[in-house]
């Protein structure tokens, strides 16, 4: 079963970088092919490499240059042959295509996927459930995650091939200097703590600041949730909606999407964030429906002008359950609120344009669904 895997996957990798077939046949040990899985990577490397377009780990690999598979060495070829020959060339083209490593002198763990550009320049090994995986197992956790993001972003706003103006850049370092020199050097600016820039070819760069982001978990969170905001960020326009009336919406994404990934949402896009603890630890369900049982005032509108920075941990919660109601209700409205809102229409005429409702209407119909269809208790996590 395991040979068959690896066959299957690297027989994929190969597939679209395969030119016409070459008359050689292969052989029995290579299932005719001529190549066979490069033994220097495991099962699972290989299953998650078929996952991203390239990756520099691999890449590296004197055996195999990056394409996974090598010659048979019981035959004198077969089809796939000249398919591993367009890989490895395509892999050191790609390679050649770094200004990262150029820039530091030295070999930097990267890798690409369709809608990301991601780089997890860390070192030792990383503790994930009962598991140590090292850091470029790690690197394709994330490169999972965001791709999960990613997909599901797609579906929402129905995108098409030219709606999305970049791939998202999202990196993580080992230290502080190394990350404060690449944002000094490819945004032209200076950041000792994390930084975004959202809309026009976003970035987000972290480093692997102790207590922060030193856990795999939280490495894989801050990139999920980060990662929906940016490409919400350059949806259609090249505008974040996030200060410029569209805090409720944003805010609510950036944690839907992270929520949808892990069951929970830990990360928060809020300048004080970290002197606050979380709402709820993280699990909001039960907690935003008792405060919707609670609460006699209007929750939602005093929101709606609120940028997402500028809110506070539970009104974050807020409007990760307005989004979660979209989602559920009004997901074919999400992509023309997403546009008016980056035309800066105001939120009442959005909502009346697109659900038909006033704002203290939809705040009604959201409460109802919370009562509705959320929990009054939370399951327990395994641990």
């Amino acid at each position: 079963m395991a040979r068959l895997l690896l066959t299957l996957v690297s027989g994929f990798i190969l597939v679209s970088f395969a030119p016409p077939l070459s008359p050689q046949e292969g052989c029995r040990r290579c299932d005719k092919r001529g190549v066979v899985p490069c033994s220097k990577h495991t099962e699972e490397i290989i299953a998650a490499e078929g996952r991203v377009h390239f990756c520099s780990v691999v890449a590296g690999c004197k055996e195999c240059g990056g394409a996974l598979v090598v010659d048979c060495k019981r035959c004198d070829g077969g089809p796939d042959n000249a398919a591993m020959e367009a890989r490895r060339a395509a892999v050191a083209e790609w390679m050649k295509q770094n200004e990262i490593e150029a820039h530091f002198g030295r070999p930097v763990a990267r890798c690409e996927t369709d809608h990301c550009e991601l780089v997890i320049d860390l070192k030792g090994s990383f503790k994930v459930g009962r598991t140590k995986v090292d850091a470029h197992e790690l690197m394709h956790l994330v490169a999972d995650d965001t791709s999960h993001v990613s997909q599901r972003v797609v579906e929402h706003y129905a995108v098409e091939e030219d709606d999305i103006f970049a791939k998202m850049r999202m990196w993580i370092w080992e230290t502080a200097a190394d990350h404060m020199s690449a944002v000094e050097t490819f945004m032209h600016t200076s950041a000792r703590g994390d930084f975004k820039m959202l809309g026009k070819d976003p970035v987000f760069s972290v480093w692997r600041e102790p207590g922060l982001f030193s856990s795999p978990g939280a490495i894989r969170t801050v990139f999920t949730h980060n990662v929906g905001h940016m490409l919400i960020s350059n949806l259609y326009r090249e505008r974040d909606v996030g200060p410029i009336g569209g805090g409720w919406y944003d805010a609510g994404a950036g944690h839907w999407y992270e929520y949808d990934r892990f069951d929970s949402s830990v990360q928060y896009c809020i300048e004080e964030a970290t002197a606050l603890s979380s709402f709820a630890d993280g699990v909001w369900r039960a907690a935003i429906r008792k405060l919707v049982a609670r609460s006699d005032e209007p929750l939602l509108p005093p929101l709606l002008d609120v940028p997402t920075t500028a809110m506070n941990v539970q009104q974050q919660a807020i409007c990760w359950s307005f989004y979660d109601w979209i989602v559920a209700n009004h997901q074919d409205k999400m992509r023309p609120v997403l546009r008016d809102l980056k035309q800066k229409k105001p939120t009442r005429d959005v909502m009346k344009e697109h659900f038909g409702l006033g704002v203290l209407q939809a705040e009604e119909a959201w409460k109802a669904w919370v009562l509705e269809t959320y929990p009054t208790r939370e399951k327990k996590k395994r641990r």
